[in-house]
């Protein structure tokens, strides 16, 4: 055999390798998928798992990962009152991740982690670092052909959500920056639902300060921003609902 057909032998291995990989890895998805959809918590966890350990020699995208297997099994660690396995996860996601995308979404999900729990106010200190590393991370990638779109967009809602835990604590003087940062940039690349808090967040700041101009203008541009989007309105109010009913 010559080099060029041994090397070509080589690479349609790894071809038909990789094609095996992506049906094993979409088979678990489907398992995992039902096994969740019945409550079957503990047959979910072990598939999500496996797709974790798959997921990257069967060359899965950042954003497919995050969004089929981690989210998913998060939310089951979640609803299972799993906490210690839910900090386990996003620890294991940041040790892991690769730079870019994988990285920031990684970061900015230990980070909210620290944040939203009732920890000491030493890790939650830790969380408010590890978003900003993601929103390095985030910046870093949003110029790349690949991920650019993906990562402007993270970038946008993690500026949003960051915008949103201080809104909470009254801490304006953080939030603001975030808030003027999100409604700046493009609306494609933002959440309609994180656009519309950040609108009437920093509206909301305004009034505080009785910096009333501007409040008025931020507004109009909420209510235009509703008429446009009414389906982030109503995705909002039934979050809320939601939110309500579990308190």
């Amino acid at each position: 055999m010559n080099v060029k057909r041994l090397l070509a032998a080589f690479v349609f291995a790894g071809v038909v390798w990789g094609s095996d990989q992506r049906a094993q890895f979409d088979r678990l998805k489907a398992e995992a998928r039902s096994a969740a959809q019945a409550l079957d918590w503990e047959k979910a966890e072990a598939r999500y798992q496996n797709l974790l350990q798959l997921a990257r020699s069967a060359q899965v995208g950042a954003s497919e990962i995050y969004a089929d297997v981690v989210s998913p099994l998060a939310e089951i660690y979640k609803k299972s009152n799993a906490g210690d396995k839910l900090e386990a996860l996003y620890q294991q996601r940041v040790d892991r991740s690769l730079e870019g995308l994988d990285r920031g979404l990684a970061e900015a999900d230990l980070g909210f982690f620290y944040q939203g729990s009732d920890f000491a106010s030493a890790d939650r200190f830790i969380g408010e670092q590890l978003v900003e590393k993601a929103v390095k991370s985030f910046e870093h990638c949003a110029a790349s052909k690949e991920e650019g779109h993906q990562c402007r967009k993270r970038l946008a809602d993690t500026a949003g959500i960051q915008g949103a835990m201080f809104f909470q604590k009254l801490d304006y003087t953080r939030a603001e920056p975030l808030f003027r940062r999100v409604i700046t940039m493009p609306e494609g690349s933002v959440q309609d639902e994180v656009m519309l808090v950040s609108l009437h967040a920093l509206r909301g700041i305004l009034i505080v300060r009785k910096d009333y101009d501007e409040a008025r203008l931020l507004e109009l541009r909420a209510a235009a921003f509703e008429a446009t989007h009414p389906d982030a309105l109503a995705r909002l109010k039934g979050e809320g609902a939601r939110g309500r009913k579990t308190n």
